[in-house]
């Protein structure tokens, strides 16, 4: 296991953790956490990590900007997007030239944003690819809110164990999180999906959403709905055979380094 740094070109250094198995090959996967998480994904990134690696893949999890050890950064999509292309790009220069990219909710919006030329295929789990109506009244105090309004941005506490202890948001990071066109996001997407759901997602109308969508998906894609309920470091067990089986299927460990 290593602790890397990766630069992107802005400036902005991502912490990330780097493993890459005895029996690997040019295959690896890149992990995409979501809003307000971390690399480690409430445990299930670590865990499916693990998994991958059985099977003979390298893994780099690691904090977008703004998030976990990674520098300080007002967290938009626009940003995020050029994280993971960067990380991408530190991976191929390592010469894992194949990858394939797990990407959990709003990370899931950033991987097919940014499409890294190395990514050959996307496990995605409950994703938002639809337009959301958000009430964020609800979320934000009257405080954080006059913030937005007056200076454009305001932070977040961070009560999770990372060591970040803010997050820093803008009223461009609400309309990234809210706002989507699903026909311009998976235009010209050429990467088999494999698209999970828990039970939460269907109680969401997250499962109807991407149904609606699915046909903007490239061949060979799959939408999967799972009968567990996958959260919080729970029942992360029924994501690990599908997302392994998918990783075999598209990026198959073929090649001796």
């Amino acid at each position: 296991m290593a602790e890397t740094k990766i630069p992107t070109p802005r400036g902005v250094e991502l912490a990330g953790t780097f493993v890459n198995p005895v029996d690997s090959t040019d295959a690896a996967v890149l992990f995409s956490h979501s809003f307000l998480s971390d690399r480690h994904s409430a445990q299930h990134f670590d865990r499916l990590a693990r998994r991958y690696r059985a099977a003979g893949y390298a893994t780099l999890e690691f904090d977008y900007s703004g998030h976990g050890a990674s520098g300080d950064d007002i967290i938009t999509l626009g940003a995020e997007v050029e994280d993971l292309r960067a990380a991408s790009g530190w991976l191929a220069d390592q010469g894992f030239t194949r990858q394939l990219i797990h990407a959990h909710s709003f990370g899931a919006k950033v991987a097919l944003s940014a499409r890294p030329k190395a990514a050959l295929a996307y496990v995605l789990s409950s994703p938002s690819i639809t337009p959301m109506s958000i009430d964020w009244t609800q979320i934000f105090s009257d405080e954080q809110l006059e913030d937005l309004e007056q200076i454009g941005a305001t932070s977040i506490l961070d009560d999770s164990p990372s060591r970040r202890r803010r997050f820093t948001i803008s009223k461009q990071t609400l309309a990234d999180l809210s706002l989507c066109n699903p026909v311009t996001l998976l235009s010209g997407l050429e990467q088999p999906t494999l698209i999970l759901h828990d039970s939460t997602d269907s109680d969401l109308g997250l499962v109807e959403a991407t149904q609606e969508v699915f046909h903007l998906f490239p061949d060979g894609s799959r939408v999967e709905v799972l009968a567990a309920r996958v959260g919080l470091g729970e029942k992360v067990e029924a994501l690990e055979a599908p997302s392994v089986e998918w990783a075999r299927r598209w990026v198959p460990v073929v090649h001796s380094r």
